[in-house]
């Protein structure tokens, strides 16, 4: 969340939201960085198999595991930056209160989807840790990986729900409405 200086100013900023956003920055970098290896692993495997005859036997699967923990990673920078695509032809409509509210609302429930779909992520990762699943590919890769993965980019996606429902309540009506123009009244 790009927060204005009246909120950096405010207490929860420093101990909870800053945080948050720190932990989401990283999410994005290691994002940025698995997709660098992901290229490097496909260019290898292309030059192998163009120029030597040979494989990496794993530049498929691991491919798939790079986009997933992508995707993950980045999900918690991306809802703090409003990449998100959001349908506020509703929000826009409403009074100051109102609009206020559905959001808070909006908020909530995406954290509480977020925190469900945590929740059933640790359970998988540790059903797939205690049962030693593999994939069923030549690199038989513990399955408990990939997914761990998941579950720490849904994590930080979860806390920057968190971080910004309690900025958005801490903030007020009034804050809210400086920020995103809402309502008529």
């Amino acid at each position: 969340m790009n927060a204005s200086p009246e909120e950096r100013k405010h207490p929860l900023f420093a101990v909870l939201v800053s945080p948050i956003n720190r932990l989401s920055d990283a999410g994005a970098i290691l994002s940025a960085l698995i997709f660098c290896g992901m290229v490097l692993l496909i260019l290898a495997e292309v030059v192998l198999r163009n120029f030597m005859g040979s494989s990496t036997e794993v530049s498929g699967e691991y491919s798939g595991y790079a986009l997933a923990a992508m995707i993950y990673l980045g999900m918690g920078f991306s809802f703090r930056e409003d990449a998100h695509i959001r349908i506020t032809f509703v929000r826009e409509r409403l009074g100051a209160m109102s609009a206020f509210v559905l959001e808070a609302a909006c908020m909530l429930f995406a954290m509480v989807l977020s925190g469900l779909s945590c929740l059933f992520l640790v359970e998988l990762v540790l059903t797939s840790k205690a049962r030693n699943l593999t994939a069923y590919t030549p690199a038989e890769t513990p399955l408990y990986i990939p997914q761990a993965i998941v579950l720490a980019g849904m994590v930080l996606l979860t806390l920057q729900i968190f971080g910004r429902l309690t900025a958005l309540i801490v903030g007020g009506v009034q804050q809210f409405k400086l920020t995103h123009g809402a309502g008529k009244n």
